[in-house]
């Protein structure tokens, strides 16, 4: 899926973002109201990604996570020039760190953390943000291993995220690159093991994105279902995390196959977590289906396979609609939010926020 053609914009505003939280009350969500309902066993959230590119917008971010659930995804690509070998890290690298773990801790989130290293703006045919004295290179570099490698280590010392993704939607890049893919599958093991001697109890995986996991995105490059990818990481792989935006496959919430999430237990025994998805609230410049109503009645189905898959965790990718999408690469995002960009509800919104009022109860680990 694309992304926004600029990161470094979300990093900038999370340096600033202890400005922003000092102008607002910091504490666990701008509504709070009691739990009700039956208890949910599966955790749900949103991600930082904000209405507008400020550090006010990046803070509400933290903010509407804790009613949307508690659990929020920070996305980001690797400092690359922080943890090269022979770099120390940044101060701006280090002040958002501060700020990212101040806003989670005063918001009592449970963080999803993924580390996405390719191009998100170009098909992920390529690392993305590397300093021009790496340009070009891939994940059979040294430095680059290097850098994966110790950035993973500083998330899980500093952040202490319950999920880290080592990778993000994968199965993009391994259609653009299936002989460089081998090089990531190595990078990976050796950043698992490194990550799970720092951290045992952090969840590890890598994310796959699911409607081209089963190829039905509209491209002119259709491929066959890469299915026996999963498999690839199956030894490592904590929990099988996906990304999932079928409004891009189909126009109707009624149109999604019955066994569309459930055929993953047919290629992996393990737990099934959503780390990011979105269904189009109305048609967009990239895409002309869409609707509110199906949008609400894609989160109630969602809802209910959390549940009858029993699901560790769903988030919800943009709890707003992004005013910076249109006309740039993020388009296809450009109605996927819960709320309007003035902060106005629509219906799934509601359906979803119903959810996140009922007390999360997760089974007794074994």
């Amino acid at each position: 899926m694309t992304r926004i053609p600029a990161p470094r914009a979300l990093l900038c505003a999370a340096a600033l973002l202890p400005l922003a939280l000092s102008a607002c009350d910091r504490g666990s969500g701008s509504d709070e109201q009691p739990s009700a309902g039956n208890p949910r066993a599966f955790a749900m959230g949103i991600s930082t990604l904000p209405r507008e590119l400020n550090a006010q917008a990046y803070a509400e971010t933290f903010e509407l996570a804790a009613d949307a659930g508690g659990m929020v995804l920070i996305q980001r690509t690797p400092p690359w020039q922080d943890f090269l070998p022979g770099a120390s890290v940044g101060d701006e690298t280090t002040t958002t760190t501060a700020a990212e773990i101040d806003a989670i801790d005063a918001n009592d989130l449970t963080l999803f953390f993924a580390i996405d290293p390719t191009d998100g703006a170009t098909g992920r045919d390529r690392l993305a943000g590397l300093p021009a004295s790496h340009e070009g290179r891939d994940f059979s570099d040294p430095d680059i291993r290097a850098a994966f490698a110790s950035y993973a280590e500083y998330v899980v010392i500093n952040y202490r995220p319950a999920y880290l993704a080592l990778g993000v939607e994968m199965n993009l890049y391994y259609q653009e690159n299936q002989e460089a893919f081998e090089d990531f599958i190595s990078l990976y093991e050796e950043t698992y093991d490194r990550v799970k001697s720092t951290s045992p109890q952090t969840q590890v995986t890598v994310t796959f994105q699911f409607e081209d996991l089963q190829s039905l995105l509209p491209t002119e490059d259709r491929h066959f279902p890469d299915w026996p990818l999963i498999a690839r990481f199956e030894d490592r792989m904590d929990v099988m995390a996906i990304s999932t935006y079928p409004s891009f496959a189909y126009a109707r919430a009624t149109d999604i196959p019955d066994n569309y999430y459930s055929q993953l237990r047919g290629f992996t025994d393990k737990p099934i977590v959503i780390a990011e998805m979105g269904f189009a609230s109305e048609p967009g410049e990239t895409m002309n289906s869409g609707s509110e109503t199906e949008q609400s009645a894609f989160v109630a189905r969602i809802l209910r396979e959390a549940a009858s898959l029993s699901m560790p965790a769903i988030i919800w990718f943009a709890a707003w609609d992004p005013a910076y999408a249109e006309g740039t690469a993020f388009s296809a995002f450009q109605h996927i939010g819960l709320l309007h960009t003035d902060g106005a509800e629509k219906p799934a919104w509601s359906t979803w926020r119903t959810a996140a009022l009922r007390p999360h109860h997760p089974p007794s680990p074994d």
